[in-house]
């Protein structure tokens, strides 16, 4: 199973649900059954991952290896099996770049949209972890 994680910048929301995702799937012992990707909805050109979201995965023990934001594109839609947005925003963004949702990847990691929180990241955290551990256990 292929999923990726998108967000509007792909610098913040979707790399820190990859990396969480990815943590909980190589805990869970099924990262050869799971691969884990994030991209952005909109046109980005390999900005680096956000320094505080950065700082609360360093916080939380959460490895994140070099990230340089990318936009989704056409081939992701077809190559992923899931394709998981962090906001309503998104969703419709991505429908707008990859033609539309034919096969019924796209959908929102949570039934709300995943707050930027600058905060510590803290409420963005624990959106993102409840979110993955719920998709981590409908999937496996």
């Amino acid at each position: 199973m292929k999923i990726m994680f998108v967000c509007s910048g792909n610098t913040g929301r979707s790399p820190m649900a990859q990396f969480v995702m990815r943590k909980l799937v190589k805990d869970a012992g099924l990262s050869d059954k799971i691969s884990v990707s994030s991209a952005a909805s909109k046109l980005v050109n390999g900005e680096l991952l956000h320094q505080g979201i950065a700082a609360k995965l360093a916080m939380e023990n959460i490895p994140y290896e070099g990230h340089l934001a990318r936009t989704i594109t056409p081939e992701d839609y077809a190559e992923n099996d899931l394709i998981v947005c962090m906001d309503a925003g998104n969703v419709e963004q991505v429908k707008a770049i990859v033609g539309g949702d034919p096969d019924s990847k796209i959908q929102m990691l949570l039934d709300t949209d995943i707050p930027w929180d600058k905060n510590g990241f803290a409420k963005t955290f624990d959106d993102i972890l409840r979110g993955c551990k719920a998709l981590l256990e409908k999937i496996s």
